[in-house]
């Protein structure tokens, strides 16, 4: 009989020890769990912070606002140290209540994920629309030299009477290389009567620009040009007191200065 309580006693005791290494095990899976969720939240909070700082470099708006994390997680959570340190006989209602809040954590990292991929797309969309724009924008001087004429009013050098100057006037050295100062499409090469031999690039966006009394055009219309591109030389050609280069840019078909257009 005594034998057969031993035997008995051994095997409860045997079982005992097994189910709390595997209490302990468990314990281990659930805190290594909730730590990454945590690290998960802390990612997706830098994500939203690097979100934030390329939706003002870009200028497009916020997105709406986003569901916010909740629930608990992490090791510093009194949730999960409340767990940690329970005895086993006492901790199902503690582990219910932790694992029912990771759950929810998961939920809501999941809808946060699905939102964040979305914005990341309107971003990479707007990014590639603004590319697009920036290099269809007038951003450098079409020739190096001396400004001699400003956009507005001026007394013309022809007539002496006050006129509107569309553009900016840059004189240099006969023949110095013009170059485009944007992505664009040439939608005129040939000869005005005022501006002499001239061209006009259409960039897209509503902006055009205009050189005026070239000595030698060197592109012709329909040619897509980039920034940088020589598209002419300088001249004199129509009405014209010396070498120099009339220049206009114009937006959505209203002159405006290009001062305003050149950023060095």
């Amino acid at each position: 009989v005594f034998l057969v309580q031993y035997a008995f006693m051994m095997d409860k005791m045997w079982e005992l020890k097994s189910l709390r290494q595997e209490t302990k095990a468990q314990k281990v899976q659930i805190q290594t769990f909730a730590q990454t969720i945590e690290e998960i939240k802390q990612q997706m909070t830098r994500l939203r912070e690097f979100d934030a700082k390329l939706r003002v470099i870009t200028d497009i708006g916020l997105p709406k606002e986003r569901t916010q994390l909740l629930g608990m997680g992490g090791t510093q959570e009194p949730g999960l140290e409340d767990y940690l340190n329970t005895p086993a006989p006492e901790e199902s209602s503690l582990q219910k209540e932790l694992l029912h809040s990771m759950e929810r954590d998961l939920s809501y990292l999941q809808n946060e994920a699905v939102q964040q991929e979305v914005s990341f797309q309107e971003l990479a969309n707007a990014v590639k629309n603004k590319q697009s724009m920036w290099a269809s924008t007038p951003s450098i001087w079409p020739v190096r030299g001396w400004l001699t004429s400003g956009f507005g009013d001026r007394l013309s050098p022809f007539t002496g009477g006050v006129m509107m100057h569309n553009g900016i006037d840059i004189a240099t050295r006969m023949d110095t290389p013009v170059m485009a100062p944007a992505t664009g499409i040439v939608s005129y090469a040939g000869y005005h009567n005022g501006l002499g031999k001239m061209v006009r690039i259409n960039h897209g966006y509503g902006i055009q620009t205009v050189y005026g009394h070239l000595s030698k055009v060197n592109t012709q219309a329909g040619r897509r040009v980039k920034r940088g591109d020589v598209i002419a030389y300088v001249g004199s050609t129509g009405l014209s007191t010396g070498p120099h280069l009339h220049y206009e840019v114009v937006v959505n078909s209203i002159p405006v200065n290009p001062m305003k257009y050149i950023l060095n």
